[in-house]
């Protein structure tokens, strides 16, 4: 494994409250579980979790953020600020209510 220098890293800057959860010791290979417990609550506030995207502060400190993969084939959509900005406005106006409907789904989908 070659060293990592810091200018091969991107910088994150986080402003969010976090409270203290639980303490975990070190296993002998210097690894540490989650534990079932904390799974669980990140799991109700985010969707199906694969993996952790591992963060460290300039003071030592480790920030874990929950990650979920999308498929290949999807990314595009991430990719193109017109498209996944037309879905979240899309989601937003559901969120409250607006919506069209569509007598004739051809003739409707035609006009977009």
């Amino acid at each position: 494994m070659g060293t990592i220098n810091s200018k091969d890293i991107d910088s994150v800057v986080i402003n969010e409250e976090f409270s203290s959860f639980d303490t975990r010791a070190l296993d002998s290979k210097h690894r540490i579980t989650l534990g079932g417990k904390l799974l669980k609550t990140t799991a109700q506030r985010v969707r199906k979790i694969d993996s952790y995207q591992v963060l460290v502060g300039k003071n030592g400190n480790i920030l874990l953020r929950p990650s979920v993969s999308i498929p290949a084939s999807e990314a595009w959509i991430y990719e193109n600020p017109r498209v996944i900005g037309s879905i979240r406005k899309g989601l937003e106006e559901a969120k409250r209510g607006k919506k069209v409907v569509a007598r004739d789904l051809d003739a409707f989908l035609e006009k977009l």
